[in-house]
């Protein structure tokens, strides 16, 4: 392995269900060890509740102010928090800001940014296809989950 630098404008650029993302760092130049994702999230923007069968997520909150559901207990983080959401467990998480905010995902092991890949390369109305996005979400391990009070 060599040393990976990505400038502050770098980075394959995608867009996830409408939300923009960007992959920092690829399983491919980590060996598998890790994956780094950037994600731009409008007010209230998130992903439904889900569990990672395979990977842990660290979070990093580079701009705003997030609220995350991690095993039930509801988390405030704000611009510079962590959160470390482990492997197995049910979490989900919501924009705050009225600004809209930004965070880095770890993603350990890598493999789970070839998700974001496989729905990216699709087109905004095949995204939305959603039994199709969960059938590709079963291949990484990804598991959604209903929302709360359904």
């Amino acid at each position: 392995m060599t040393p990976i630098q990505v400038p502050k404008d770098g980075g394959v650029a995608l867009s996830i269900l409408g939300i923009a993302m960007l992959l920092r760092v690829t399983g491919s130049e980590t060996n598998g060890t890790l994956a780094v994702v950037e994600s731009h999230d409008t007010p209230g923007g998130g992903p439904p509740p889900h569990i990672h069968h395979c990977e842990d997520e660290t979070f990093q909150i580079l701009e705003g102010e997030y609220e995350f559901m991690v095993a039930g207990k509801t988390i405030t983080a704000k611009t510079g928090d962590t959160l470390f959401a482990p492997r197995g467990i049910p979490h989900t998480y919501c924009c705050t800001s009225k600004s809209g905010g930004k965070l880095s995902v770890v993603i350990t092991p890598a493999g789970f940014e070839n998700f974001f890949v496989e729905i990216g390369a699709m087109t905004p109305q095949q995204q939305q296809d959603i039994p199709h996005v969960m059938e590709i979400a079963k291949k990484f391990g990804l598991e959604f989950l209903p929302p709360p009070g359904a």
